[in-house]
């Protein structure tokens, strides 16, 4: 968060960035645990997409890549 004087009355400006997934890295799924799959112990899908932005019941680690911009004036 970075603060800002405004010249006005005592008034403050602050603004803050947040990167989620910034580089947009695959989220790898659990490795094939069943024993007689021809696939045992490779990992062959990625985590689906959760349903909103945020998240849902995956997080915001889970999610494609998201920035948030965060502006406050204080006085």
């Amino acid at each position: 968060m970075k603060n800002f004087h405004v010249p006005v009355n005592e008034v403050n400006f602050s603004l803050g960035l947040q990167f989620f997934n910034l580089l947009n890295h695959p989220n790898f799924d659990q490795p094939d645990g069943d024993i007689a799959s021809p696939t045992f112990g490779t990992i062959i899908n990625t985590v689906s997409v959760p349903t909103s932005i945020v998240g849902a019941f995956l997080g915001g680690d889970a999610s494609p890549r998201m920035i948030q911009v965060k502006g406050t004036f204080t006085f």
